[in-house]
């Protein structure tokens, strides 16, 4: 008895979508991760899926690769901002200077991203969430930067226990009390009664332990290496002009404010010739333009036991979280799912604000 030859066609080969794409890249931290997820190099060292993509998963690889494979230690920053400049009105209304395809990208920079550290000003301000909602991944670890403890109590972060959040409050004595390292839920902190789980307590001993250096080491040490600092301008401005960034993605809505909130603001250069022009890719995101700029190694300091001072990685496995006080270090939390990222240059062309 012969065997008879199928005349049914093949099965049509499945096309590799955006979403998918975006659940491979979040697995990807190696050389290693990134073949197994299916990434290889074309010849021009760009990356590409090894199987039929479609544009968006083509396009998700080529911007968020590199901040995958950007290594354990690494800051980053973002802002969304007007054409002149600005992340809100002079009245503080910033919803919403960019569009919504920024506010995916925002989210997904937050989900490669152990930790996102805001100042007391844009708690104050916007009352974020720092969550992880317009696509899949881990909540990072909230961070607030307060070292006069002013941010009231019942800003979200400290109250919806969505994720673990980190208050960083100076050793200064305010109302007779100064928080020590660990107090959390339920305790009074100079008029901060914390009723959601998941606040912990930092204690630094002055304003010069709120370096941008020194903060990236203490969250480092807790085991928060990958860190996104979202806001607000002045925040990020610090950050920057202390060379505390690997990487800076600034958004840009054709929009004009003729005042308001400014975005970057640092001690510039009075030579035009001697201003920063870092290597740059440029992507649009709707209507609006992400510039990603490539700001080399940053310089925070002496490096961390059993790391290399040059290139900020690490010699073995991820360092252990370090306690401070009686506090628990902190980790990520994964979400459920979508509600509707230093060296030299950056491998071909890539594709904000913390309200959202």
């Amino acid at each position: 008895m012969t065997g008879r030859r199928s005349t049914e066609p093949p099965p049509p080969r499945t096309e590799l979508d955006t979403d998918e794409a975006w659940e491979l890249l979040r697995t990807v931290r190696t050389g290693a991760d990134a073949e197994a997820a299916g990434l290889v190099r074309d010849a021009e060292g760009r990356p590409r899926w090894n199987r039929d993509a479609s544009p968006g998963a083509r396009e998700l690889a080529d911007r968020y690769l590199p901040l995958c494979l950007a290594g354990p230690r690494l800051t980053f920053a973002q802002l969304g901002q007007s054409l002149d400049g600005f992340i809100a009105t002079r009245t503080g209304d910033a919803d919403y200077v960019t569009g919504e395809e920024d506010r995916r990208h925002l989210h997904r920079l937050r989900a490669l991203a152990d930790a996102v550290v805001v100042g007391a000003g844009t708690a104050v301000a916007d009352d974020p969430q720092l969550t992880v909602r317009a696509c899949t991944g881990a909540h990072p670890v909230r961070v607030v930067l307060d070292p006069h403890r002013r941010v009231p109590p019942h800003r979200k972060v400290f109250t919806d226990g969505s994720a673990p959040t980190l208050w960083v409050v100076s050793a200064g004595r305010e109302g007779g009390h100064t928080p020590a390292d660990g107090d959390l839920g339920g305790h009074d902190l100079d008029g901060h009664g914390f009723d959601g789980a998941g606040v912990e307590v930092l204690t630094l001993p002055d304003s010069a332990a709120f370096a941008p250096g020194n903060l990236v080491r203490v969250l480092a040490r807790r085991g928060l290496g990958r860190v996104l600092i979202e806001g607000g301008g002045v925040t990020v401005s610090r950050f920057l002009h202390e060379r505390a960034l690997h990487r800076l993605y600034v958004t840009v809505a054709p929009v004009l404010l003729g005042d308001g909130v400014p975005g970057l603001r640092f001690a510039g250069t009075p030579v035009m010739r001697d201003a920063l022009r870092p290597p740059t890719r440029r992507a649009a995101l709707g209507e609006d333009t992400l510039f990603e700029l490539d700001l080399g190694t940053p310089h925070p300091g002496p490096p961390l036991d059993g790391e290399h001072p040059e290139s900020w990685q690490t010699r073995g496995e991820r360092e252990h979280p370090v306690h401070h006080g009686d506090g628990q270090p902190l980790g990520r939390a994964e979400t459920g799912g979508p509600e509707g990222p230093g060296g030299g240059a950056l491998p071909g062309p890539p594709a904000a604000d913390v309200q959202r």
